[in-house]
């Protein structure tokens, strides 16, 4: 397999292990970065889940706008968790989108990507990895923090065995605080900065 270097020569290494072991961090995080960007834009102004019954959810409608604001320190303009409290660690959380159709897929599932209540859904990147670091999406910048446990709710919103699917997979998202104010869309790249 031929990989470019950071040098304008190439290298050519024969063990994909080898290989990506060998490459820089900065270059790894520029291949992720090309392939990971914003799929779906989810918020609502309350929680159905948090604080309700199982089996009983809120009546909070989800909004999905193609473009947001994020404020520093704050969260995402519109969203439940908005000034929620200081310093909070999940000011915005996010999903990976290929391991919601693999579940879907699993379960022979249809629903919407909505229902595991994560704002923004990202394709091309696990967004575990971002923990403890910095990326940018847009003109806003944020901090992955920790990662989203799923909740008790994910088998009535999404299907028997999606709870058990999600924690044994490591599945249920990212949350992140806000570190710099800006504007997201669909489409936009997500580049890792540290």
């Amino acid at each position: 397999m031929i990989v470019p270097n950071h040098n304008p020569k190439t290298i050519q290494l024969e063990d994909p292990f080898t290989t990506y072991k060998t490459l820089s961090k900065q270059w790894v995080y520029g291949i992720l970065s090309s392939m990971a960007h914003i799929h779906e834009i989810f918020i609502s102004p309350s929680s159905n889940y948090w604080s309700h019954k199982v089996g009983t959810p809120g009546k909070a409608p989800t909004h999905t706008p193609q473009e947001i604001e994020a404020h520093a320190g704050a969260g995402l303009v519109g969203d439940r968790f908005y000034e929620f409290k200081e310093n909070y660690q999940g000011q915005v959380s996010f999903m990976e989108l290929e391991a919601l159709e693999e579940l879907k897929k699993m379960g022979g599932s249809e629903v919407s990507n909505s229902v595991f209540r994560r704002n923004i859904i990202i394709s091309g990147v696990d967004p575990l990895i971002l923990i403890g670091k910095e990326f940018k999406i847009g003109t806003a910048k944020f901090k992955g923090c920790v990662d989203c446990t799923p909740c008790a709710w994910m088998d009535f919103a999404a299907g028997d065995g999606a709870f058990n699917w999600l924690n044994e997979n490591n599945k249920g998202g990212l949350r992140a605080q806000i570190l710099e104010s800006g504007t997201m869309k669909i489409g936009d790249s997500l580049t890792i900065l540290t």
